[in-house]
């Protein structure tokens, strides 16, 4: 079986694993190249993985001729000239982790690039749309089993122990809003078949006044109206003490369907004179660990078969839109007409 060659820019945390995925469990993708500014992540992966090709910039990379495509997993603030780039140097197939862009101006010049220079796959880093509970969440509302949907509600905690990579990251991650609920967002719209058409937000520092340094908050909700009437809640928080906390639930005229109502590590409960207990997730790796196999599978399943993504450019395009909007709602505590923004 002929393998597709993939190459990664980027090995922190995120390109890493994806590194992992591709070399240990995705038989049909070989890793060929990897780059990164940081010697000593290439030093390791190289090591361990001994892909063909090893570099520190990434330009060249993308100039590698047998590459079939390459994954983008570098910081948020290279997203877009590393996709421009690549396209401009004829790279076919681009795997991106969200967000898209940092920027509106960002955003239309992909689109743009992408158009321009016959990129063929394109794919966003949405990675919760491939997580089995969520795919089965999704088919039951299509089926009609909650009737018509109500209301949709989506907690995120991410865990206090990332208090300092956080305050450190925040900077050049574009912020609360922008940098967490990009996912909720894109996985709310494909859950309801249906883009918003009204955001209202609060939020603030309430744990690390690191943050306010840097224009960012800690922890925020959001309400929505979407377009087909369903209204929405979503609420975030960087500060939870227990680790990774994920709900969602769709209710409907005729039932609810949920998934994560506690944050179980595993299904071991433990009691003794104390009461009862569980072990929570700890981190979002962790969580959602399937989902960064299959996405980058389905990646290559779609350059092989030649088929387009379940989710591409229009998808980052769209969340990228709706977060500057809802970062507004939050900063300003009003209610965005997005039709009138024409979203």
């Amino acid at each position: 079986m002929e393998k597709i060659k993939l190459g990664i820019i980027g090995l922190g945390r995120l390109g890493r694993l994806h590194a992992e995925n591709i070399y240990y469990k995705i038989n049909n993708a070989e890793l060929t190249a990897i780059c990164s500014t940081i010697q000593e992540e290439i030093d390791i992966v190289k090591l361990e993985m001994n892909p063909k090709y090893a570099v520190l910039d990434y330009k060249e990379l993308i100039n590698i001729d047998e590459i079939d495509g390459i994954i983008i997993a570098s910081n948020s603030a290279f997203h877009c000239e590393m996709i421009c780039e690549a396209a401009e140097a004829g790279v076919k197939n681009i795997f991106c982790e969200k967000p898209l862009g940092m920027t509106l101006e960002e955003i239309d010049l992909i689109k743009e690039r992408i158009k321009n220079y016959g990129v063929n796959i394109f794919q966003i880093g949405f990675n919760r749309r491939f997580d089995k509970s969520l795919i089965k969440m999704k088919e039951q509302i299509d089926k009609g089993f909650i009737g018509k949907p109500i209301l949709i509600k989506m907690i995120i905690r991410d865990p206090r122990t990332m208090a300092e990579y956080i305050i450190k990251f925040s900077p050049t991650s574009g912020g609360l809003v922008f940098d967490m609920l990009t996912h909720d967002y894109d996985l709310a719209r494909w859950l309801i078949d249906s883009d918003a058409e009204t955001v209202f937000g609060m939020g603030g520092v309430f744990a690390y006044e690191g943050l306010k340094d840097v224009n960012d908050i800690d922890n925020c909700t959001i309400s929505l109206r979407f377009e087909n009437g369903v209204m929405g809640l979503m609420e975030t928080s960087r500060n939870c003490t227990y680790g990774y906390h994920v709900e969602i639930e769709v209710y409907g005229t005729e039932g609810s369907v949920r998934m994560g109502t506690l944050p179980n590590k595993d299904r071991i409960i433990s009691l003794n004179k104390d009461g009862a207990s569980i072990e929570c997730t700890e981190w979002f790796y962790e969580y959602w660990g399937p989902t960064f196999e299959a996405e980058i599978k389905h990646f290559v399943d779609c350059i092989k078969s030649n088929n387009q993504p379940i989710v591409g450019l229009i998808d980052g395009y769209k969340a990228v839109e709706w977060a500057f909007k809802a970062k507004e709602a939050v900063d300003e505590f009003k209610v965005i007409n997005l039709k009138e923004e024409k979203i």
